[in-house]
């Protein structure tokens, strides 16, 4: 099953020059160099296993910047030994995007080409829709997971949580506000917790924003309460900032909406990748 997030022509070009050697290159160990072959500005390969109960879901992916929105410039094939048809394996697969790939932004930037496909074998039978569904999903967070830490020239991933939200339309367009913050992810490279970039990210990003409500923890520290800094255990949230894992938490004490973008830090090396020559 192929799902796409955006409406792109779609290209077909057959070598058939390398398909011989392609056959005739096949191993049921050959995964780890599949996801080696497709790498571009990867450092790493991507992959990830999920054993479920009777059947399995595993996955390879590419992708290290340009990852906004809605996927972007990435590549990932599932593969599962579960039978299901294709309108189940849409659904599951949707579901299972929408929650890790639509998730994540490397550097607000896009590009004309994503693709996720899910391929089912059907040898281990007929299985519980559910359990594929979250099979499926825990494929696609990991390998979200494993692109944002892999992020062009990134030494951080940043989980940024929108809470109490008017909606969580309002939550999603404050998280990727922050997310996509050119000042907020130097912050975070500087392992500076500046709520003040935080809160005026938030407060621009058109949404209903109330500054006296506003709360900000980083990894379960709050640094500011009703818009004002608090007293706080410092060290601890230096210990955090210092990790490689970011927790950010954003309370508009507005409603029940909420939303997660998972981001990264901006750094030199991200600079040095992009300047690129003519």
């Amino acid at each position: 099953m192929l799902h796409r997030s955006h409406r792109h022509s779609v290209a077909r070009a057959t070598d058939h020059g390398g398909g011989p050697g392609l056959v005739a290159a096949r191993s049921s160990d050959g995964a780890s160099d599949a996801a080696e072959a497709i790498c571009t500005t990867d450092t790493v390969r991507k992959e990830v296993v999920v054993a479920a109960d009777g059947f399995i879901v595993g996955g390879m992916a590419k992708g290290a910047a340009m990852l906004q929105p809605n996927m972007a410039t990435m590549l990932a094939v599932l593969t599962t030994d579960a039978a299901a048809g294709p309108e189940v394996l849409a659904e599951v697969l949707a579901n299972g995007v929408g929650e890790s790939f639509n998730r994540l932004s490397v550097d607000g930037c896009t590009s004309t080409n994503d693709t996720v496909l899910l391929l089912a074998s059907g040898r281990a039978g007929e299985v519980d829709q559910r359990e594929l569904a979250l099979a499926v999903a825990r494929a696609c967070s990991s390998l979200a997971e494993q692109m944002a830490a892999d992020a062009e020239g990134a030494t951080k991933v940043v989980r940024v949580n929108v809470l109490g939200a008017s909606s969580d339309s309002d939550a999603d367009l404050a998280a990727r506000a922050v997310a996509n913050s050119v000042l907020c992810k130097c912050s975070w490279y500087g392992a500076d917790p500046y709520w003040g970039r935080v809160a005026s990210e938030l407060g621009s990003s058109g949404i209903r924003f109330e500054p006296s409500r506003l709360r900000i923890s980083y990894g379960g520290v709050m640094v500011a309460d009703g818009g004002v800094a608090i007293a706080h255990d410092q060290q601890s949230v230096a210990a955090h900032m210092a990790t490689d894992r970011i927790d950010l938490v954003c309370d508009l004490g507005l409603g029940p909406g909420r939303a997660l973008v998972l981001t990264n830090d901006l750094t030199h090396a991200y600079v040095d990748e992009n300047m690129g020559t003519s």
